[in-house]
């Protein structure tokens, strides 16, 4: 996290996409568990998506452990553990003959990134990542595949501690271009891109803070500006491919609603396509524009999203509908560690 904007190390465990959404709370909450139905309208062959996560908390509200159940995954649990930092340990998958555990992180100080990294896809593919620190920051990270370095990453900073350089060596193709699979006695080795350097930009406009990631090889550029209070957070990405803006986006979040515009681009900043989305309480309503559907026309769709309430203020169900006809049901048991 840099200055609010996350530029951070290569990170293979993303845990804002691992931990469900549906699990804002207020008050001593032990444990929720998240019953979500998906009514599919377009194929006759599906009925229904059902799943099921559950969530324990730790008394300092943490999220400690996490049980995700999904039949359409061959009727398995996966179970994620975290620390009481609220770090992954481990990642499995269980069913009712067997438990695998696909991943494995290790930590020995308070840094958000580990130690290392364990990645069990199958028997003939387990990779490894390891981080070397220098003062509690991340400066290099070697990747292992079946107890072979692939390639590394070293990283730069300045005497904030923000990142200025990630320097990217393939130990198998460092001057190519080209992505590189080889198969061997010990399975398969992956080459994952050339030798290639990303560079950071640092700035301050007021309130606003300007990170710009430069990938010099490759002639682009990604603009991220953030700006963040007690009322509202606003961010904006611009990407540009050889000076030519190409896509852009721009999130408002406040407590109570979420504004998300992304536009894409042709030619001298004209826009070829455009999504929108607006979200509160009660209502979300998207908005696109492309040439490939319906022969460039904007679609417009509302959904109203009606939500009932535990005594606790918590909410325990929310039924969201469009044009009258039930799309998605939530439902939330709520556990607590003082009523």
């Amino acid at each position: 996290m840099v200055n609010g904007v996350v530029f951070s190390q290569n990170n293979e465990i993303n845990k804002e996409i691992i931990i469900p959404e549906s699990i804002d709370f207020i008050g001593c909450v032990k444990k929720i568990t998240i019953n979500t139905l998906k009514l599919n309208r377009i194929s006759t062959k599906i009925d229904s998506v059902r799943t099921t996560s559950e969530v324990s908390f730790s008394k300092k509200g943490k999220v400690q452990l996490l049980k995700l159940y999904d039949r359409s995954t061959m009727d398995s649990w996966r179970i994620v553990e975290l620390d009481s930092l609220e770090r992954i340990k481990s990642i499995s998958r269980n069913n009712a003959t067997s438990n695998f555990v696909f991943i494995n992180q290790y930590f020995s100080g308070n840094s958000e990134f580990p130690d290392s990294t364990k990645i069990n896809r199958d028997e003939n593919y387990k990779e490894k990542y390891i981080n070397r620190f220098t003062k509690n920051i991340v400066t290099k990270q070697d990747h292992y595949v079946n107890g072979t370095l692939q390639d590394f990453r070293v990283y730069k900073y300045n005497e904030q501690n923000q990142m200025i350089e990630d320097l990217y060596h393939n130990l198998e193709n460092e001057s190519g271009e080209t992505l590189v699979t080889s198969e061997s006695s010990d399975g398969y080795k992956l080459s994952f891109y050339p030798e290639r350097q990303t560079l950071y930009e640092h700035k301050k406009d007021k309130d606003t803070t300007i990170v710009v990631k430069i990938s010099p090889r490759y002639s682009m550029k990604e603009v991220t500006k953030k700006v963040k209070n007690k009322n509202f957070e606003l961010k904006i990405v611009e990407e540009y491919d050889r000076g030519y803006l190409k896509k852009s986006s721009a999130t408002w979040t406040s407590k109570d609603s979420l504004s998300l515009i992304i536009n894409i681009y042709k030619g001298q900043k004209e826009i070829d396509s455009y999504y929108k989305t607006f979200k509160n309480s009660k209502q979300s309503v998207h908005k696109s524009k492309s040439d490939f559907y319906k022969q460039g026309e904007e679609t417009i769709s509302v959904i109203n999203i009606d939500t009932i309430f535990d005594k606790f203020s918590n909410w325990i169900k929310k039924v969201y509908t469009s044009e009258g006809v039930i799309q998605n049901i939530i439902e939330r048991k709520i556990e607590y560690y003082c009523h």
